[in-house]
């Protein structure tokens, strides 16, 4: 019996399930280590394959950690969108918004990990890249903010610092998340962010 099949390792290609599963792994893996000390054994051996099937499915260890950078962004992008609808008044986009970016944070906290471990911590890879990216989602942001004041629906306060705001509100939370691995609701986290910027703690 070969060592892959003693240690209960699949041996399938071309399965969306393992494929997932590598991923899923290589997740939490790069945000328990981060990039340098997440070797490509130790992302296999988590998701219970072989070296091969990673290479396999994601070329190198490099594009793997890439994709998964690849899917935050998109996901923070997304969530920026949804505030961008003009068809629905100001407070829904941000109550969008806010459920859409707390949304990813609690049901994947890994990918908050990694992008934070970018950011804040080490900026092993691609941090640049993702300060761009996250630098880009507040002027997005700002700029909703701004029309909102242009029409006569928000507080004429400087549009970027609110923007800020929204988001640290929002961030100080996924930090919780992270330290003590317990997320609080969704719906009463949104509810307790938009109602202090519109209407404050006084």
């Amino acid at each position: 019996m070969s060592e892959d099949k003693k240690r209960g390792r699949r041996e399938l290609k071309d399965s969306p399930e393992v494929k997932q599963d590598v991923f899923d792994a290589a997740v939490r893996v790069f945000a328990r280590y981060g990039y340098g000390a997440a070797s490509v054994q130790k992302i296999a051996d988590t998701a219970g394959v072989n070296k091969a099937m990673l290479y396999y499915y994601f070329g190198s260890k490099e594009e793997l950690y890439n994709l998964i950078i690849g899917k935050s962004i998109n996901a923070l992008e997304t969530a920026v969108a949804a505030a961008e609808n003009k068809d629905i008044s100001l407070e829904e986009r941000l109550r969008r918004f806010l459920t859409a970016y707390l949304g990813v944070a609690i049901a994947q906290p890994g990918l908050a990990r990694i992008i934070y471990r970018e950011i804040i911590e080490l900026g092993e890879r691609v941090r640049q890249m993702v300060t761009d990216h996250f630098t880009g989602s507040i002027e997005r942001l700002a700029a909703v903010l701004e029309q909102a004041q242009e029409e006569g629906h928000l507080a004429g306060v400087d549009a970027s610092l609110s923007a800020y705001s929204l988001f640290g509100m929002a961030n100080i939370f996924i930090s919780r998340l992270m330290i003590t691995e317990h997320s609080l609701d969704n719906d009463v986290l949104v509810d307790h962010i938009l109602k202090l910027f519109f209407s404050g703690a006084g």
